[in-house]
């Protein structure tokens, strides 16, 4: 892939999943190294906030894999995680694929919260990202550097939840806002207000960051929210985003896959289930009409990269044109089994 993803090199590969790291996280590590002097107590804290935003991500990915989805890429950078998971396209599985990455946030509250209520007695952990952090430190007493770190690790969790949940799209707490109202609404609609709340969501969030004592990274989480969102509105005008519940009649499909398989290792679907996938399965017409629109979009992309280039394509139009390879490649591959003497 070229643009932004492009301006990343792979790091490690986990559960089938290329871990990446974008160029202008290291520049970020590298900074702020520079502003402590190379502190070992904020490397570490660095490291401890690198390791919870990756296991959120991955959280997604399996999310998206526990309902039939797959995901192969995350990718880390100064504003926090993309987890490229790919999920149907029906409110449930979106739920699950997006509300999975909080999920673990808050599995790490409580094991990290209960760890420091027993070891000091009594309750001592906040219930709000707002409460004082010293104070609560200093609630354990006497303690050691063990509980210390898990008190700083509490309180990352809490920090990371409490904003992911924000109800401003793309934060998971915006794209869980747009879910909610996906099935009364539809996709489109809902898509377009989530979007909407989003931009103004965004803007509070600038006006934050940029206030007297705001937190200095909440201008660049306002300015990348709210390019998304005025991207997904264009996108929408374009009627790149459609329901596929009207498109495609559900199919059911029994899938002869392992839950550790499914979650842990790479979706191949064998050549008997992708037919039984075949989200539109009714008659010759209805299935040439698809194919038609389908090519049709490939030309205006590829169209759009002889004028702007590949760098100029959003995701999705890298993820169509993807697709569209993989299709071609399995179709040449299945002429040459045939005809092959």
């Amino acid at each position: 892939m070229g643009g932004f993803f492009g301006m990343s090199f792979r790091v490690g590969r986990l559960f089938d999943i290329d871990i990446r790291v974008h160029i202008l996280f290291v520049v970020w590590i590298a900074w702020r190294a520079l502003q402590s002097g190379g502190s070992s107590t904020q490397l570490a804290l660095l490291a401890m906030v690198f390791g919870i935003v990756l296991v959120h991500e991955f959280g997604h990915c399996f999310g998206a894999r526990s309902v039939g989805g797959d995901a192969h890429n995350i990718l880390m950078w100064p504003l926090g995680g993309l987890a490229f998971a790919h999920a149907p396209m029906t409110p449930w599985a979106q739920f699950v694929t997006v509300a999975a990455g909080p999920a673990v946030n808050v599995v790490f509250c409580i094991v990290s919260g209960a760890i420091l209520t027993v070891a000091a007695g009594g309750w001592v952990v906040p219930l709000s990202p707002l409460s004082p952090f010293l104070p609560f430190v200093y609630a354990m007493g006497s303690i050691s550097a063990v509980y210390g770190y898990i008190s700083i690790f509490y309180y990352i969790n809490l920090i990371l939840l409490a904003l992911n949940l924000l109800p401003i799209y793309p934060l998971d707490g915006g794209q869980l806002l747009q879910i909610a109202m996906w099935p009364f609404l539809g996709l489109q609609r809902s898509m377009q207000l989530a979007c909407q709340i989003g931009l103004a969501g965004c803007i509070g969030l600038g006006l934050w960051g940029l206030s007297p004592g705001g937190p200095t990274m909440m201008p660049f989480i306002a300015i990348f929210g709210g390019f998304t969102c005025y991207q997904r509105l264009q996108m929408l005008k374009s009627g790149m985003i459609a329901d596929e519940r009207v498109r495609y009649a559900p199919v059911k499909v029994q899938s002869r896959r392992s839950w550790f398989s499914r979650m842990f290792g790479s979706r191949k679907p064998s050549a008997r289930s992708a037919a039984q996938q075949n989200p539109n399965p009714g008659g010759w017409d209805a299935k040439q009409d698809e194919r038609q629109r389908r090519l049709a979009e490939v030309d205006r992309i590829l169209a759009k990269v002889s004028r702007e280039g590949i760098q100029s394509l959003n995701y999705v139009e890298q993820q169509t044109l993807e697709r569209a390879s993989k299709e071609r490649r399995g179709e040449e591959r299945e002429f040459d089994r045939q005809t092959r003497p």
